[in-house]
């Protein structure tokens, strides 16, 4: 993203009266390359908003670290792809196992140094079907070090075979037997006190995805609006994505671009409205029927036909085309 386009939309976040937003600076690349990435930082920051990024921990040094707490950074993530050197360099690349651990270790020691918890460091670790036995290694060697939080993410867009056979997404009864592993992360996070967010290993009634688009949106390089980032990946025509043994062809899914228009309009465009609306509806369904089941006796009785009720209702108001063939409306 260029400094003129930027500018641009810092001024437009400058201008909301409404609490500010927070900005995570990341979109299919490694923010770090970017040779505006502090000044970005800092600008951001002097406009009130809270600002993060991810990082595949392959660029950082003492002093890097330290301009980047100067900046005012309030949250690092660093992405994990395995506990053991074969099992990360397997995903990304020969020295990534070295460079990623060296990293978290030189920026929580920057941090540190400062004597201050800020900025937040977490990670982001890739569930496959050979970095998931690791998991509870990977937890420990990141509380150890002062990690602040653990979240597994799945690789929820295949986009062929070879992706797909990394991912990790289970049905119910598949998931059943891997409740060990599920508890011995858990317990390792508990007693080490780090904030853990485990994902799901198998489906799960979902309303609205994670990428929760009716509170947030991504803006592309070249100034892009999308409900996500996975609805705008960076090629000129349709990209393939592999879910549920089926090959779906997306293209994709803008409501506008920044340099023609504001935040504003095209946040209020109808057709983003319609797009908004569809996942409103789910949600006020699903949480008005759960917002009934009692805590008592018949408690899950309760809960069960909420359940049922809440599936039928989805297979009759789906997510936005756009949105049918992403493994996150399954809750990956």
């Amino acid at each position: 993203m260029n400094g003129e386009l930027f500018q641009r939309i810092v001024a437009q976040i400058e201008q909301i009266d409404k609490s500010k937003p927070s900005v995570h600076l990341q979109g299919w690349g490694e923010p770090l390359l970017h040779p505006a990435t502090i000044s970005h930082i800092r600008q951001l920051k002097s406009a009130g908003v809270a600002v993060s990024f991810t990082s595949n921990g392959t660029i950082m040094d003492k002093a890097l670290a330290e301009s980047l707490i100067n900046a005012g950074l309030d949250g690092l993530t660093f992405s994990m792809a395995g506990n053991s050197r074969s099992t990360q360099e397997k995903l990304r690349g020969i020295g990534s196992f070295d460079l990623l651990r060296s990293s978290i270790q030189t920026f929580i020691e920057a941090r540190t140094a400062r004597d201050t918890q800020h900025p937040n460091v977490a990670v982001s670790y890739l569930l496959t079907p050979e970095t998931a036995g690791e998991l509870p290694g990977a937890v420990s060697w990141c509380s150890k070090i002062g990690v602040d939080a653990f979240v597994t993410v799945h690789l929820t867009q295949a986009g062929g075979k070879e992706q797909r056979n990394l991912q990790f997404l289970m049905s119910k009864k598949e998931a059943q037997h891997f409740q060990s592993l599920r508890i011995k992360t858990q317990t390792r996070a508990l007693f080490r006190k780090m904030r853990l967010d485990l994902r799901t290993f198998q489906p799960t009634l979902t309303a609205v995805c994670d990428k929760n688009p009716l509170n947030s949106l991504f803006i592309s390089a070249v100034g892009d609006v999308s409900p996500c980032v996975f609805l705008c990946p960076p090629v000129n025509k349709e990209i393939n994505w592999y879910y549920k043994e089926l090959n779906h062809s997306q293209a994709a899914l803008c409501f506008g671009n920044i340099r023609d228009s504001s935040l504003a309009e095209i946040w209020d465009n109808p057709a983003y409205r319609e797009f908004r609306e569809t996942f409103r509806k789910r949600a006020e369904y699903h949480d008005r029927k759960l917002s009934r089941v009692n805590y008592s006796a018949a408690g899950s009785v309760e809960l069960e036909a909420a359940v049922k009720a809440i599936t039928t209702y989805f297979s009759s108001h789906p997510p936005p085309k756009a949105c049918s063939a992403c493994a996150k409306m399954d809750g990956f």
